[in-house]
């Protein structure tokens, strides 16, 4: 199982995201506020991506009543993980705004930090995945890989050969 979930999770998790800035962080001078409205709509056009791939992975699925019942975990987990990494955004965001710069070390702190966040976040989307992921049949388990990388079409590449490299260079079944 960890096969099948490995590039379609890290593609969930990976994908830029998902909701919008508030608007309070738009409060500010004159100058920052173009680029404000550019990052509000920015955020809200991936909001908008990111429900539409769900909803799309989902009806692709073909759920079962039951699995239906699953899907809520793992919607949530993948809209949490998105909203955790457009937070970090904005607080680079903000600090750049503010002409605040980070020594060599605060920045290696800061990339632990961001890595350390990533994995709690990979983790929370695996552990919400895997009781829809064994719920699901074959055909529906194949469709999940394959619509998990359609989460992020310029990880998709990433995923394809990862999964080339996994199965010993054959490749068989993916698409380029």
């Amino acid at each position: 199982m960890k096969r099948h979930l490995f590039a379609p999770l890290t593609a969930i998790l990976l994908s830029a995201s998902a909701f919008a800035v508030p608007a309070a962080a738009a409060q500010g001078d004159e100058a920052s506020a173009p680029r404000m409205e550019r990052m509000q709509r920015w955020a809200a056009d991936r909001a908008s991506v990111l429900d539409a791939k769900l909803a799309g992975m989902k009806a692709g699925l073909k759920l079962t009543a039951d699995q239906e019942k699953l899907w809520g975990a793992f919607d949530s987990a993948v809209r949490d993980t998105a909203k955790s990494r457009m937070d970090n955004m904005q607080k680079m965001m903000e600090m750049r705004e503010h002409g605040e710069r980070m020594s060599p070390i605060d920045h290696l702190q800061a990339m632990a930090d961001h890595l350390s966040q990533a994995a709690a976040d990979v983790k929370k989307v695996a552990d919400a995945a895997k009781p829809l992921y064994d719920s699901l049949d074959e055909t529906q388990k194949h469709q999940f890989a394959t619509l998990g990388r359609m989460l992020m079409p310029e990880r998709a590449r990433f995923a394809t050969e990862m999964w080339r490299h996994r199965e010993g260079g054959r490749g068989q079944g993916m698409p380029e």
